[in-house]
């Protein structure tokens, strides 16, 4: 009777992924990780002075101001993290949950995430609007604007990093505390940004299939994949012996509900389509197989943080794992 006091709690409970975290946050991480990615290589491809192409439309007229497009298309990317930032707030609330959050950046990775973002919409919206302004004493072309890029860039990489962080930070789930989901996390968002300038640039005419600036762009694009694919598949091996929460999150993602998310959600579409449709495109030179490629990649960009964040389980709480030691001690006497 006394064993039977003390039963262990292996339920379908344990084993039930988190529920805090929803699809609101996924997209949240999708669209500020997409947009930092993307103003990264756009302010690179800035700086290197990759020849571009004159648009189609280089001007249009806005209440009487002409406004320079030439460089819009490889520096929107503070925009999707401006669109993307609410989605948080609104998960949080627009209450006391969300200032208290805010208002705590000692002990609160989303008042860290609120200052990161904050400093890296500013700057890049600041260099964003620079760059098609007409007025002159902005003074476009002078070496002091080197400062905000810099300031922006690094935030950008901060933010990229930060999405994986505010993750990480939930240490009561096993498959989200490594710091390698950060490093997944910046190679996606490299990866995703790439994809996602190399449609805008192609898209607009800025870079032509056959240009010397979009080789380099697939190639850069190519190598963030391949190494995305690789953290994953260590971050994957990497919990699933971390803990047994764990090997049951990537149970969950590999052969659990979550499998055709992963198969084909992130694999197949993130992954393999990509890679395949790309090298056809180079073959055949078709460059609406590299827009079904890029459309591809950022789908199955999407679905790796739906994903994550899914099949996150919680530890058990320390009371529930005293009681299993205790029955398994009491059965073994």
């Amino acid at each position: 009777m006394a064993t039977e006091s003390v039963q262990p709690i292996r339920s379908a409970k344990y084993v039930r992924p988190q529920q805090e975290w929803k699809e609101i946050i996924a997209v949240y991480l999708y669209l500020a990780g997409m947009g930092a990615g993307s103003f990264i290589i756009g302010i690179l491809i800035h700086w290197t002075r990759i020849e571009l192409n004159p648009l189609s439309i280089p001007f249009i007229e806005l209440f009487g101001v002409r406004l320079d497009l030439a460089k819009f298309p490889i520096l929107w990317g503070p925009i999707m993290v401006s669109i993307g930032a609410p989605f948080l707030i609104l998960d949080l609330g627009i209450k006391w949950r969300f200032m208290y959050a805010c208002l705590n950046p000692r002990t609160s990775w989303v008042a860290r995430g609120f200052i990161i973002l904050s400093i890296f919409i500013v700057f890049g919206l600041l260099i964003l609007a620079k760059s098609f302004l007409p007025f002159k004493w902005l003074h476009p072309e002078s070496g002091l604007w080197l400062i905000p890029e810099v300031i922006a860039f690094v935030f950008a990489l901060g933010t990229a990093l930060y999405t994986g962080i505010l993750l990480k930070a939930t240490k009561s789930v096993p498959l989200w505390n490594t710091h390698l989901l950060p490093l997944l996390f910046l190679a996606s968002a490299l990866s995703t940004g790439s994809m996602s300038i190399i449609l805008s640039t192609l898209g607009t005419g800025l870079l032509s299939y056959n240009s010397e600036g979009m080789k380099v762009l697939m190639a850069g694009e190519q190598i963030c994949v391949v190494i995305e694919g690789i953290v994953l598949y260590l971050f994957l091996s990497r919990r699933y012996r971390a803990s047994e929460q764990g090997k049951e999150s990537v149970r969950l993602l590999i052969t659990g509900k979550l499998r055709y998310v992963f198969w084909q959600g992130i694999i197949l579409l993130g992954f393999i389509f990509p890679v395949v449709l790309e090298w056809i495109s180079k073959y055949y030179q078709n460059s609406a197989l590299l827009f079904i490629a890029g459309l591809s990649l950022l789908t199955g960009g999407f679905f790796l943080r739906l994903g994550v964040l899914h099949a996150g389980i919680k530890d058990q709480i320390p009371m529930q794992r005293l009681m299993e030691i205790q029955y398994d001690m009491k059965r073994v006497h």
